[in-house]
C-alpha cells in the first residue's frame, strides 16, 4: 500500500516535472491569446476566468495524455516521475477532480453547448487512449491532438463562430507539425497518414474561409 506522504510527493514531483514547464505555459498562452483573438474579454475578470480554464483543461488533459501513455513512455521515458510512481491511482484521483471541477466550470461559463463540447471530446478521446485496439502511434497522436480545437471552441463558447473554428484548425495544423519535430517515433514512416491528416485539415480551412468569417 502506498502512503499518502508518498503519493503526495510523486503528485507534486510530477506538477514539477511535466505540468510547471515552459512548454505547458508556452502552449497556455498560445490557446489564451488565439481565443481572446477570436473573440475579445469583456472585462479582466473574463480574461482571468477563460486564462485559468485554459490551464485547468490543458493540465487535465496533460495528465490524461501520461497515464495514457505510461507504458509507451516506461520504454522511451524511463525516468519519469508517472512511470516510476507506485501511486498511479492518485493520478486517476487527480485525473477526476479536475474533469468534475472543469466541468462545472465550463457548466457556468458556457452553459449547455459547452458541456456538449466537453463530454464529447472526453467520448472522444476515451476509446483513442484505452480502447483494445492499437493503432500506430502517428495516427493516434493526430486524434488526440483534436482535444485542441475543442479547446478553443470552449474558450470562445459565447460565439461559436466561423472565427472559432478557423482558429482550432490552425491551431491544431501548428501542434501536429511541433508534434511531428518533437517526437521523433511520429518521424518513422506513416507518410500517406501524415498526407491525409494534412490534407483534412487544409479542407477544414477552405471550408471555413469559404463560409466567411463572422
Amino acid at each position: 500500500m502506498v502512503s499518502s506522504s508518498s503519493a503526495a510527493a510523486d503528485l507534486l514531483a510530477y506538477g514539477r516535472e511535466r505540468i510547471v514547464r515552459w512548454r505547458i505555459i508556452a502552449l497556455t498562452s498560445l490557446m489564451v491569446g488565439i481565443a481572446w483573438i477570436v473573440e475579445a474579454p469583456g472585462d479582466t475578470a473574463d480574461a482571468l476566468t477563460r486564462a485559468a480554464l485554459a490551464a485547468l483543461l490543458i493540465a487535465q488533459f496533460r495528465l490524461w495524455d501520461d497515464l495514457a501513455d505510461r507504458d509507451y513512455d516506461s520504454v522511451r521515458h524511463p525516468a519519469r516521475v508517472l512511470v516510476r510512481s507506485t501511486a498511479t491511482r492518485w493520478f486517476w484521483v487527480l485525473f477526476a477532480v479536475l474533469a468534475v471541477t472543469a466541468a462545472g466550470a465550463i457548466g457556468m461559463l458556457d452553459g449547455v453547448a459547452g458541456l456538449a463540447i466537453y463530454c464529447g471530446l472526453l467520448v472522444l478521446l476515451a476509446p483513442v487512449y484505452h480502447g483494445p485496439w492499437r493503432c500506430q502511434r502517428f495516427i493516434r497522436t493526430q486524434l488526440v491532438l483534436l482535444k485542441y480545437p475543442a479547446l478553443i471552441l470552449l474558450l470562445t463558447a459565447s460565439s461559436h463562430s466561423s472565427r472559432s473554428v478557423l482558429a482550432g484548425a490552425v491551431v491544431y495544423l501548428l501542434l501536429s507539425v511541433y508534434e511531428w519535430h518533437d517526437d521523433p517515433a511520429l518521424r518513422e514512416g506513416h507518410a500517406g497518414g501524415r498526407f491525409a491528416v494534412v490534407l483534412a485539415a487544409v479542407v477544414v480551412v477552405t471550408v471555413t474561409l469559404a463560409s466567411g468569417l463572422n
